[in-house]
């Protein structure tokens, strides 16, 4: 038996005014950013749980908790207050308070009934993955990524004691019934399942990948009324007694179903719900381990979730679709699509009518007005990691997999693809008279192509192939002109080259990390390079000499564009979108708002609207109206 030494740390309990506001255009326009006139996208959907009436469900996703009413089938609220994705929800079991665990370190506390964010627990050195209150509710634990379940008293705030048995990323736990033990499992290379007791803070048993061939653990959850509990680890779900540590069962998982995500049993303990890394929610009896239903979705399910009554249950897929499901007719009732996966990329067309935005499998086109959705264009194949528009805008091209696509954006009818890589196509660029697509892949080659129209499609030709960087192509861009193509790459260069010749004019290498970026300005006589240890590079287009060296707030610029006017650059640094003015030589702006890397960046056409996506599933629309008007 293993004695846990207290873990000391400072903390603090602190009252916060939670910000619920509505916007009249609609709920995409609740509790919005400092600097934000609009939002696209609800965030990526991670859990569901339901309030303790079953009349609303509270969903954590990656920008908040958005409350939901079943009866109305409306959004309500959002509600804010962590600075990154909520990854886990718990009621206290009294049903008066809610609390969140966070990426940005944190747990939130929130009143039920009002939705006031009533404290904030610090402590953690990491991410807090999971969240479970005592019986009693006097006590709340939290799994965080720094290796330790946290013990903290409610109604001082404090935290009581840190278990130290995981040597890994702790992912899940809880509280058995009966408040006696607690289990929590870690991902990683020394994943393990540890049961723990509450009260004396010892690890009562500590289950290796050697016992029980455990591996990344997701997710725990015990049996009502009972000291066993599940485990859902990689191909493989596991009851497991609390008081002797042994392994009792398995579920008879087939090696096709991959991750197991979620378990969670049923209210009345005959069944336990899976969601799997293979496209489906499984349901199994507990008395057998035999599989006894199979829902099919589109993607993986990372989170399972059973009402009050056992009759309805919730999963949640990783591109952030919902699904409820009437358990005893294995029928769907109900899908809600109005969260996302990654935003990965943007495009506006010239008159600031339509905004065009990619992620995981789709192409969506807004109207960024109305902040409607004009048009869906499905049939991608991987993530759509970089757009353009041909110069009449009627045609759209776009990332997919190893290939370039293209797209009539008034019918959303597919004209053709350009394949010839052997990898993901990570960026593409189009020349300014429409003739010539550029693309870099991760296979560290860029290709040339010539756009030729068809009678039904477009027939792309490879005209040139340039191999030399050593490692994966991150962008590529092209000068207004059309005569030099840029390419950023893992391997720390900036390689600038001439597209007529096909030859390299020069290799750029003063970065020291990856670059992610790079960008000309609207007149082509600078351009600029970001990487990953938060440095952008202003350099000379003519003559290759660096200007000047921006210092980001944060790390990894994985995002930049000139503003239509050339005076300033705006680049994301992580989750924030900065602002600098190239002549003052400033930081003008940095806009705070997102809790995801921000991959993608476009001005409005006037320069005013800035507008930013994000790996949280969403898009922001930043007013710089007043920086504009006071220049």
């Amino acid at each position: 038996m293993k004695l846990i030494r207290p873990l000391i740390i400072s903390l603090t309990l602190i009252p916060i005014v939670c910000c619920i506001s509505v916007y009249a255009q609609g709920l995409e326009q609740m509790s919005l950013p400092d600097g934000a006139k609009a939002r696209i996208g609800n965030g990526r959907a991670i859990k569901v749980v339901y309030f303790p009436n079953a009349n609303r469900i509270a969903i954590a996703c990656s920008i908040g908790i958005w409350i939901y009413d079943l009866h109305t089938e409306e959004t309500i609220d959002l509600l804010t207050g962590h600075t990154g994705p909520v990854n886990s929800l718990v009621f206290s079991p009294n049903g008066n308070m809610f609390a969140t665990a966070s990426d940005d370190n944190s747990v939130l506390l929130w009143d039920s009934n009002t939705g006031a964010n009533i404290g904030r627990l610090i402590g953690h050195r990491d991410d807090v993955n999971d969240v479970s209150f005592s019986p009693d509710g006097q006590i709340l634990a939290t799994a965080s990524d720094d290796n330790t379940v946290g013990l903290w008293n409610i109604k001082t705030g404090e935290m009581i004691n840190a278990i130290r048995g995981h040597s890994d990323n702790v992912l899940t736990l809880m509280y058995s019934m009966d408040g006696s033990i607690i289990a929590s499992g870690s991902y990683g290379n020394g994943s393990t399942v540890c049961i723990s007791n509450p009260n004396s803070h010892e690890v009562l048993h500590e289950i290796s990948d050697e016992q029980y061939g455990i591996q990344d653990v997701e997710s725990v959850d015990f049996l009502k009324g009972s000291t066993l509990f599940a485990v859902a680890s990689y191909e493989k779900i596991s009851l497991i007694d609390g008081i002797t540590g042994k392994l009792m069962s398995t579920c008879h998982v087939e090696s096709w179903m991959d991750q197991i995500y979620s378990v969670e049993f049923a209210p009345d303990g005959k069944t336990l719900a899976s969601g799997t890394g293979n496209n489906g929610v499984c349901i199994w009896d507990v008395a057998t381990g035999k599989l006894s239903q199979e829902l099919g979705t589109d993607d993986s399910v990372i989170s399972v979730t059973y009402s009050p009554d056992g009759n309805t249950l919730i999963s949640v897929t990783e591109d952030g679709i919902i699904h409820f499901w009437d358990l005893k007719n294995q029928k769907l009732t109900k899908t809600i699509t109005d969260f996302s996966f990654y935003i990965f990329s943007m495009v506006f067309s010239s008159d600031g009518k339509t905004l065009v935005c990619g992620n995981k499998s789709k192409i969506s086109i807004w109207n960024p007005e109305t902040l409607s959705e004009i048009k869906t264009i499905r049939g991608q194949k991987g993530p759509v990691t970089s757009l353009a528009f041909l110069p009449d805008e009627e045609i759209l091209t776009s990332t997919d997999s190893n290939r370039s696509r293209l797209w009539d954006t008034k019918t959303g009818r597919f004209l053709g693809s350009f394949k010839g890589h052997r990898s993901r196509v990570n960026s593409i660029a189009i020349s300014h008279d429409g003739r010539m697509l550029v693309s870099g892949s991760q296979d560290n080659s860029i290709r040339l192509w010539e756009i030729r129209p068809d009678e039904l499609y477009m027939i792309g030709e490879q005209i040139g192939i340039l191999k030399k960087h050593t490692r994966s192509i991150t962008s590529v861009a092209l000068s207004p002109d059309g005569s030099t193509l840029l390419s950023g790459s893992f391997d720390n260069s900036v390689m600038i080259w001439d597209i007529n010749s096909r030859n390299l004019i020069n290799t750029l290498k003063d970065h020291n990390n990856i670059v992610y970026t790079v960008a000309f300005s609207p007149d082509g006589n600078t351009f600029a390079s970001g990487d990953r240890d938060g440095r952008v590079r202003l350099w000379d287009s003519k003559t290759q000499e660096l200007i000047r060296t921006i210092r980001a707030p944060t790390y990894w610029v994985d995002s930049m564009t000139f503003s239509p006017d050339g005076r300033t650059l705006s680049f994301g640094s992580d989750d924030l979108v900065n602002v600098y003015d190239l002549q003052l030589e400033e930081n003008l702006k940095t806009f705070i708002g997102h809790t995801n890397l921000v991959n993608s960046l476009v001005y409005s056409p006037d320069g005013k609207i800035l507008v930013s996506s994000s790996r949280d599933g969403s898009i922001l629309f930043w007013d710089l109206s007043k920086l504009v008007d006071d220049r």
